[in-house]
């Protein structure tokens, strides 16, 4: 794209000029020729008719920057010495009157008397100085002006150049590319977005790489366990642990299948179903399990299309969790449903610890857990929110979390309506 401004900019500062001096060449410069010879003609025969004695004639030389040379029966005389003679204009005495030229600028005025007047004008020449002059002087400008929008586009232009440069480094691999903004025009939003993008691709590689080296330490301990309980012999209880052990894994697992395939909204079944009786019966699961569950206001029917077991997945993701982390004085765990044009939004308040601000960001990443002491039998895997956000997302909606003012924390689980 530079290239191809820069090539525009040389071809504009080439065909300007030459068109612009070609108007002036042949447009400009022969329409006034062309007025000039009018002009110097007919003044030559004004001049001519006063019949000016030399005083005059000379004064009118003066003023008019003209050379006169006259000669006729009652004299001669010239104003100037560089008057040239009748007899260079090759005219006679006794010649018809009339006005003849003889040459460029230069005219003979005969009277009737047999008295010849000879003009030499200098004014086409000074006109046609004053023509080039004013020429040089547009394409000096012309010139000047292609040269300083040149720079002042390479000015503009630059950051082009260090984008150029960052996307080079950025697909040689490079992720630690930052450019900076350092206008404030659009290129400059431009820069900052660059930045914005590559601090997200190497915030998903980073946790891409976390991912992986959480699975591969996941996925050790009950191998490990499996390989001990081998070697030591299975009876009952050492194979019931075993089992244990390897439905632990198969979970683990499945549930890192399932994120994967709902990347693409590949896991997903759709079909048209009750929202309302979908969120009753999670709420209904929980109703006996400390500390309850409340299922507050809600339409009487919302119908959407969506996926009912993996939207049942989510909500008993979601209580379980508030069942999980409760206090003894906790309070119900209380569901509501709310609906505009735009989308339908289910809200999950517990009265919980909450939790820690620091954490709120990463709360949906797979294998995150708020409490890193707590054991998987307590704490799960640090799956579950991550998969919540996944379906949400195939759903076109999203889920978010917050805490409550004064205790407790909130998610708030929204579906698009189409």
């Amino acid at each position: 794209m530079y290239a191809k401004l820069v090539a525009v900019m040389v071809a504009l500062g080439f065909f300007i000029p030459l068109l612009v001096a070609g108007f002036f060449l042949l447009s400009v410069g022969r329409g006034l020729g062309a007025a000039l010879e009018r002009l110097m003609a007919d003044h030559s025969e004004l001049l001519a008719a006063s019949t000016p004695d030399v005083e005059t004639a000379r004064r009118a030389a003066a003023r008019l920057d003209v050379g006169i040379r006259f000669e006729g029966p009652s004299g001669r005389w010239s104003t100037d010495g560089t008057v040239p003679g009748l007899g260079a204009a090759a005219l006679s005495q006794g010649a018809a009157p009339g006005r003849r030229s003889c040459g460029p600028a230069c005219y003979v005025v005969t009277r009737s008397d047999g008295g010849s007047y000879l003009f030499q004008w200098r004014l086409h020449q000074r006109a046609r100085a004053a023509h080039d002059r004013l020429l040089l002087l547009l394409l000096g400008l012309l010139v000047a002006v292609v040269v300083a929008a040149y720079a002042l586009l390479r000015r503009i232009l630059r950051p082009l150049g260090w984008l150029r440069a960052a996307v080079a480094r950025v697909g040689e691999g490079h992720l630690d590319v930052e450019v900076g903004r350092r206008t404030s025009d659009e290129f400059g939003e431009l820069a900052d977005a660059f930045d914005r993008m590559v601090g997200r691709v190497r915030e998903m590689v980073r946790s891409r790489d976390r991912l992986l080296l959480d699975v591969s330490h996941e996925l050790r301990s009950p191998l490990t366990r499996m390989k001990v309980a081998l070697a030591l012999g299975a009876d009952d209880a050492r194979r019931r642990c075993l089992e244990s052990n390897v439905a632990e894994m198969e979970a683990m697992v499945t549930e890192l299948l399932e994120l994967e395939r709902l990347r693409d909204q590949r896991g997903l079944r759709l079909q048209e179903c009750d929202l309302v009786s979908i969120v009753q019966d999670a709420a209904r699961a929980f109703e006996d399990r400390p500390p309850g569950a409340v299922f507050g206001a809600r339409p009487a029917e919302l119908r959407l299309r969506i996926d009912p077991d993996k939207v049942r997945r989510v909500l008993g993701n979601v209580l379980e969790n508030a069942s999980k982390y409760s206090l003894p004085d906790s309070g119900p765990v209380r569901i509501s449903i709310d609906e505009d044009t735009a989308s339908a939004v289910v809200h999950v308040e517990d009265d919980g610890p909450g939790i820690p601000e620091k954490d709120l960001e990463r709360l949906f990443e797979p294998f995150f857990r708020v409490d890193p002491s707590r054991s998987r039998r307590t704490g799960g895997y640090g799956l579950g929110l991550s998969l919540c956000k996944r379906i949400m997302e195939a759903h076109g909606g999203g889920i978010v979390a917050a805490n409550r003012p004064g205790r407790g924390a909130s998610f708030r689980i929204t579906f698009s309506r189409p």
